[in-house]
């Protein structure tokens, strides 16, 4: 490990040192499941809790991922179950969606959590960055909720190669946006479009497509991918065969975009 990430490193224990209790709330990506490791190296397990939103937006398999890790690390962890769906503002999918499903979160995880609790995110550095397309950050400081990697100065890349020192599991995990992202702005969020794309991407993740997104443009399926793996899929023996499984979802038609993925989390 390098001097600059170890100095990250002993900035962030410190800022977390000065909290009492923390309630993290914990996605299983590579940024909260940091950030709890962090919290509960420091704090200890008696003055930490896990929350976890369950929402028809999330992947099943990444809440199983979420209470199968708070039970290997032996962490109080709540898995509650999110009312954003009933903000009109949030079904309507503008580009403060973001904004309205944070607000119902930190609604939630309130009224869960005991007062004494802090509520930490996380997100980091690049998420800072870009604050002009993270509309969600707003809420955050609505709430007063702590973000110690964005304050530690910590980038993904860090967060990625911190995470492999300490032997977390999540240090090579993608990045997971929530599934609303893949509906363009000023298309309704429904459950039903959710669904077909949640299937689509388990489709392509059976197949060995572990990266991927699938946007949901009404009966078009856009596939995406890394740039890396555009030409795998494209000459990947069972091309055919994908298609065919997407279609049977409910979409007419599937497109590959050539340009790779794009990772900033946009409705585009």
């Amino acid at each position: 490990m390098d001097d600059a990430l170890k100095n990250k490193i002993e900035d962030l224990e410190f800022f977390v040192g000065r909290q009492n209790k923390i309630a993290v709330a914990f996605s299983g990506g590579v940024d909260s499941t940091f950030l709890l490791f962090v919290a509960k190296k420091v704090l200890g397990r008696d003055n930490i809790m896990a929350i976890t939103g369950n929402s028809f937006t999330v992947p099943l398999r990444e809440i199983e991922f979420c209470k199968k890790k708070a039970t290997e690390w032996d962490i109080k962890h709540l898995v509650v179950k999110t009312q954003e769906y009933l903000d009109e503002s949030y079904i309507k999918n503008g580009y403060q969606r973001c904004y309205f499903c944070k607000i119902s979160l930190f609604k939630m995880i309130r009224s869960y959590v005991p007062d004494e609790y802090g509520i930490a995110v996380g997100t980091n550095a690049d998420d800072a960055a870009r604050s002009q397309d993270r509309p969600g950050m707003m809420a955050e400081k609505e709430f007063d909720v702590m973000a110690p990697l964005k304050e530690t100065l910590f980038f993904k890349n860090d967060i990625r190669a911190a995470s492999k020192y300490f032997e977390l599991d999540t240090w090579d995990k993608p990045q997971m946006a929530c599934l609303a992202s893949r509906i363009p702005f000023g298309s309704i969020v429904t459950e039903e479009k959710i669904r077909m794309v949640s299937m689509a991407e388990d489709v392509l993740r059976e197949k060995g497509f572990i990266d991927v997104r699938v946007r949901h443009y009404g009966k078009l399926a856009k596939i995406e991918v890394p740039a890396k793996s555009v030409g795998d899929i494209l000459n990947c023996g069972f091309l055919s065969e994908l298609i065919k499984k997407i279609k049977e979802i409910g979409f007419k038609s599937v497109a590959l975009d050539l340009e790779g993925m794009n990772h900033s989390g946009l409705n585009l």
